[in-house]
C-alpha cells in the first residue's frame, strides 16, 4: 500500500456523460512524480475518473491506510475534499492530510475551517513545497516547519501562513506526469469531439501573459512560462508509444502563445509521421495563417478561442484587448485551414442585462462557429471580477462551493439587471438559439466523419439541449 495517497476528489454533480470531457488529473500527477523522484512510494486515486463515490472512497482508504493524503481540490470539489480528509481522520486520527490546489491558493483559510481537518495547505505552484513538507514530516529535513515556504497550518491555536513559494520558473527541469498511476484508459475528449482514440491531456506552459479580469490562472500564474518544444515532443512521444494515446488535449490556458514553439512541435510530430489527432485552447489575436497551416498538417483537429462576449464594450469591461472584427478574422481563418473552431462566451457579468445577453446570442450565430459554449460565469478568489462581485452584492450564495461548476450549471449570482433566474434563462435560451438552426444542424452533419463521430454528436447534442430546455422552462 502507498505511504502517500494522492487523491483526485470526486464533484458534487456526478460523471458529465456525454457531454464533457474526462480528463488525468495533471496537477496531481505531477506532484506524484515529484515525490517519487524523491523516492516515496506512491499511489493516485483518480475517483473522477474512476467515477467513485464518496463512499467508494471512504472504503479505498479504509483498504489503503496511507499515512499521508493529499488532496487538489479546485472550488467546485472543495466540500467532497474536505469531507474525506475528515473521514480520513476518523478512520486514522494518526493520518497527515494534505490540501493543495487553486481553491486553497486563493482562499486557505477555508480549508482550516473548522480545525482538524487538514494538517497542512498547501497555496500556489506545489512542487518544491510538497517535497520540503514531506521530507519535513517524515523527520527527514533541516528546515523548521515555519521555514517552508508557501504553507499554512495550525500552531497554538493561531492559523500560521509561511512566506508565499514563487512560481516554477523553468518548467523542463520538472519530470513528466506520472501517467502510470492513473487509469489511461478511462479518459474520454468531449462527447462529440470524441473520436474513438484513447485520449489524455498534457499541460506544456503555465499562466496567462494576459490580465481578463475574470480568470484565476491570469492572476494567479504571475507570468506565462513554457516549456521547450523537445520536452513537450518527448511526453507526446510517451503517451503515443507508452500508453497508445492517439488523441491529446493540450489543455494551456493559452497553446499559442509563442507561434514559433508550436510550428517547431508541430514539425517534429510530422517528421515522426505520428497518427495523432489534437485540439487546443489560444485566443484570437494568435490565429496567423502559417501557424494555422502547420497546425491543420501536423493533425490539430479542434482550437477553442474564448470569445466571452458579442459586444465591444464588453471586451474592454473585461480587459480582453481584441474586436469583434478580430474574432470572426481568426475564426474563417482557422476554418478555412480544415480546423473546426469552437468558441466560448460568458454570460451573467455583473453590468450585463438583456440587451447584453441579445447581442452576445446574436454575435454569436453571427461568428458561427462549428461549437459553441455558453457559461454562466463563475467568480474565482483572487480575480478583479469576484471583487466587483463582492462589493456589489450579487452573489447568492458564495460558500456554496459545489455551484462553482465549470460550465456553470446554475448561477451562483445575479446582475445589477437581472435575477440568477433570468441569468440561467438567458443561458438556456443562447444555446437553443444556436444550436437549432437548420443551417448549423446541416452543416455538422456533413463534417461528420465517421460513425463513433455521428455517435458522440448525437449523444452530446441531445444531453446539451436538453439541459438548456430545462433551463428555459425552470425560468419561465
Amino acid at each position: 500500500m502507498p505511504d502517500v495517497l494522492c487523491v483526485v476528489s470526486p464533484f458534487g454533480y456526478g460523471p458529465l456523460n456525454s457531454i464533457g470531457p474526462k480528463c488525468p488529473n495533471l496537477g496531481i500527477g505531477m506532484l506524484a512524480a515529484v515525490l517519487e523522484e524523491a523516492r516515496y512510494d506512491v499511489g493516485v486515486l483518480d475517483c473522477f475518473g474512476l467515477e467513485l463515490t464518496k463512499e467508494d472512497v471512504i472504503r479505498q482508504l479504509k483498504e489503503q491506510k496511507p499515512s499521508i493524503i493529499l488532496i487538489g481540490a479546485v472550488t467546485a470539489n472543495m466540500r467532497i475534499g474536505m469531507e474525506l480528509l475528515s473521514a480520513a481522520k476518523r478512520l486514522n486520527p494518526e493520518v497527515i492530510t494534505v490540501i493543495g490546489g487553486p481553491h486553497v491558493t486563493g482562499n486557505p483559510e477555508s480549508a482550516l475551517t473548522p480545525p482538524g481537518i487538514v494538517d497542512y495547505v498547501v497555496m500556489g505552484e506545489a512542487e518544491e513545497t510538497i517535497v520540503e513538507l514531506l521530507a519535513y514530516i517524515k523527520g527527514n529535513s533541516p528546515l523548521q516547519k515555519h521555514e517552508i515556504k508557501g504553507i499554512m497550518y495550525f500552531e497554538n491555536g493561531q492559523r500560521i501562513r509561511t512566506p508565499d513559494r514563487g512560481i516554477v520558473k523553468k518548467l523542463d527541469r520538472l519530470p513528466m506526469p506520472a501517467y502510470h498511476l492513473f487509469p489511461m484508459e478511462r479518459y474520454h475528449s468531449y462527447g462529440w469531439l470524441n473520436l474513438g482514440r484513447k485520449f489524455s491531456t498534457m499541460s506544456t506552459s503555465r499562466g496567462c501573459p494576459f490580465k481578463c479580469s475574470f480568470c484565476q490562472s491570469s492572476w494567479e500564474a504571475v507570468y506565462w512560462r513554457q516549456r521547450s518544444a523537445e520536452k513537450v515532443f518527448e511526453e507526446i512521444r510517451l503517451l503515443y508509444e507508452r500508453y497508445g494515446v492517439r488523441h491529446i488535449y493540450f489543455q494551456d490556458d493559452d497553446f499559442c502563445a509563442n507561434p514559433d514553439r508550436v510550428i517547431a512541435i508541430c514539425r517534429m510530430i510530422k517528421e515522426a509521421k505520428l497518427d495523432l489527432a489534437w485540439e487546443c485552447l489560444t485566443r484570437v489575436t494568435q490565429a496567423k495563417e502559417d501557424m494555422l497551416k502547420e497546425m491543420a498538417e501536423a493533425g490539430c483537429r479542434t482550437i477553442l478561442y474564448g470569445v466571452e462576449t458579442g459586444y465591444e464594450e464588453g471586451f474592454k469591461r473585461i480587459n480582453k484587448p481584441i474586436s469583434l472584427q478580430m474574432v470572426i478574422g481568426a475564426v474563417r481563418r482557422t476554418q478555412e485551414h480544415g480546423i473546426l473552431v469552437r468558441t466560448s462566451y460568458i454570460m451573467g457579468f455583473p453590468w450585463e442585462g438583456e440587451k447584453e445577453m441579445r447581442e452576445t446570442i446574436r454575435f454569436a450565430k453571427k461568428v458561427d462557429a462549428d461549437l459553441t459554449y455558453f457559461n454562466i460565469i463563475n467568480p474565482y478568489p483572487g480575480t478583479p471580477i469576484y471583487d466587483e462581485i463582492v462589493s456589489k452584492g450579487l452573489f447568492l450564495d458564495p460558500e456554496n462551493f459545489d455551484n462553482h461548476i465549470i460550465h456553470g450549471t446554475d448561477p451562483m449570482i445575479r446582475t445589477e439587471k437581472l435575477t440568477a433566474k433570468q441569468v440561467r434563462y438567458w443561458v438556456g435560451r443562447a444555446v437553443l438559439e444556436f444550436y437549432l438552426r437548420p443551417s448549423f444542424l446541416l452543416r455538422r452533419l456533413f463534417k461528420v466523419r465517421s460513425w463513433q463521430e455521428f455517435k458522440a454528436n448525437f449523444a452530446g447534442g441531445n444531453d446539451l439541449l436538453l439541459l438548456s430546455l430545462k433551463k428555459v422552462l425552470a425560468s419561465s
